[in-house]
């Protein structure tokens, strides 16, 4: 039996974000949640978000404590504010780390906590129902594709598999917003390194789900066309970020390869998501430098669809043969990393290399290379931080 879920109410366009007030009171909201973080807020962008409500009348409660790779503890504040607040509909103004956390908080609201039981890994799924507050999701960058996809990763403080905190997932079409107010207008202000860093991890997002194993060809032409919209624009908005239609193009490109990771994804998320609470490297750049070395890992499970990759990639392949026009794939993300000034390796990016043997064990708990074309044991994925270092 197969299960596709489409994505949300998706509303694109310069000054989406105006429309806040209407879509609360679409649900007969009376007073919202907004959650945030320092950044959003110091950029201008929560008032924006602040004005649409208060120009409908509406009255809110903030809550802007979320950290980068978002904790079990931020979360459980957060409910705890919702509550206190009487609220009735939770709003993510932020990047991946602000919605993945709004999902958990939503949660909370009306099921028991703590998270434990409804991680991805002791299957949650089974324990999560959908009777939770409406959820407006409204990216600030072009990467996560959070406000669109079934996952909220959250570091679980009450964990440890070597010498630090180890980050789960909670997976449940539940957790895909209500709406997604898809602005480019307030992704105008991200400096380039963001940009770079969130561009990358959407690329990755699009790769590893059109080779993830699961059968899902609606997702994989999604895929394949977001790579298409990545590829043709994440130069552009790096070198010029005032480009309104590029960033949009990003933006929507974004969600459709966050869409299509309901596929799956693959060995470089459970990579990736070990790099985050240790070094630690921002996740959209620990993805761009495992991208390449994963794909050569692959390669002769994944020849043919890495050859349809590098024509999404705008390669000309017409006198190529698939696994050149594969491996040409490959070169061309290498390519990216070079001209978007990513680290040449984990080590510059910050990993201590003594660290790898306990990565390579933690990322086998990490339920994303599942569905990675090949099968991955504990020593490949030591293999893979080296050859990544």
């Amino acid at each position: 039996m197969l299960n596709y879920f489409l994505p949300p109410h998706i509303e694109f366009g310069d000054g989406a974000i105006q429309n806040l007030g209407e879509h609360v009171k679409a649900f007969d909201g009376k007073k919202p949640f907004l959650v945030s973080d320092a950044g959003v807020i110091n950029a201008g962008i929560l008032a924006k978000a602040t004005d649409a409500l208060e120009a409908s009348g509406l009255s809110y409660a903030t809550y802007s404590e979320i950290e980068p790779n978002p904790t079990d503890i931020s979360v459980t504040q957060g409910v705890d504010v919702y509550k206190a607040e009487t609220c009735d509909v939770v709003i993510a103004v932020g990047g991946g780390s602000v919605m993945d956390a709004a999902k958990a908080i939503r949660l909370l609201t009306t099921h028991t906590p703590p998270l434990e039981p409804y991680y991805a890994d002791v299957g949650g799924i089974e324990q999560i129902r959908g009777d939770m507050p409406p959820l407006i999701c409204v990216p600030t960058t072009a990467g996560t594709g959070s406000e669109v996809s079934q996952g909220s990763i959250i570091t679980d403080t009450s964990l440890q598999t070597t010498d630090r905190w180890r980050k789960r997932a909670i997976v449940t079409p539940f957790n895909m917003s209500n709406i997604a107010l898809l602005d480019p207008g307030i992704t105008l202000g991200m400096p380039p390194a963001l940009t770079a860093a969130t561009g990358m991890d959407a690329i990755t997002h699009g790769i590893e789900a059109y080779v993830a194993t699961k059968y899902h060809p609606i997702a994989e032409g999604v895929a394949l066309q977001a790579l298409r919209m990545l590829s043709a624009n994440i130069q552009q908005v790096y070198h010029k970020g005032e480009d309104v239609t590029a960033r949009g193009e990003m933006l929507l490109g974004s969600c459709m390869a966050a869409f299509s990771f309901q596929k799956g994804l693959g060995a470089v998320h459970s990579l990736a998501h070990q790099l985050s609470t240790d070094a630690p490297i921002p996740h959209g750049v620990a993805n761009a430098i495992l991208l390449p070395p994963v794909m050569e890992f692959n390669f002769s499970h994944a020849s043919e669809k890495y050859a349809e990759i590098a024509r999404a990639l705008g390669i000309d392949t017409s006198n190529m043969d698939i696994d050149e026009a594969g491996h040409a794939a490959i070169d061309k993300i290498r390519a990216y990393n070079t001209v978007l000034n990513m680290p040449t390796g984990l080590g510059e990016a910050g990993l201590d290399r003594g660290k790898i043997p306990k990565l390579g064990a933690d990322a086998m708990l990490d339920h994303c290379h599942k569905f990675n074309p090949r099968v991955c044991r504990e020593e490949d994925m030591v293999d893979l931080f080296e050859a990544a270092f």
